[in-house]
């Protein structure tokens, strides 16, 4: 497994310690591969985040070119346009 050389700030490195002797991970080469799949997962869930937001803002924007949108004149109108699909609701 290739290996590589980090350097640490005094509070990383305590973090990794306190890591290592709470049990939790038999040595900091556990520690540094639990953060980076971690950080892994993060950006893998936010590029799915992104993307559904794009599908998202395509269809919004789709809506709005083919005129199936509604335009509202006032704060007061959009107010009582909400308030009547809540009525419905209930």
């Amino acid at each position: 497994m290739p290996t590589s050389n980090v350097n640490l700030t005094t509070e990383l490195e305590k973090f990794v310690k306190t890591q290592v002797s709470s049990g939790q991970f038999n040595n900091a080469s556990e520690v540094h591969r639990a953060a980076l799949a971690a950080m892994y997962q993060k950006k893998e869930e936010r590029e799915i985040y992104l993307a559904r937001l794009r599908d998202e803002i395509g269809l919004g924007l789709n809506d709005l070119e083919t005129g199936r949108s509604t335009e509202f004149t006032s704060h007061q109108a959009f107010d009582g346009y909400l308030d009547s699909i809540l009525e419905k609701l209930d």
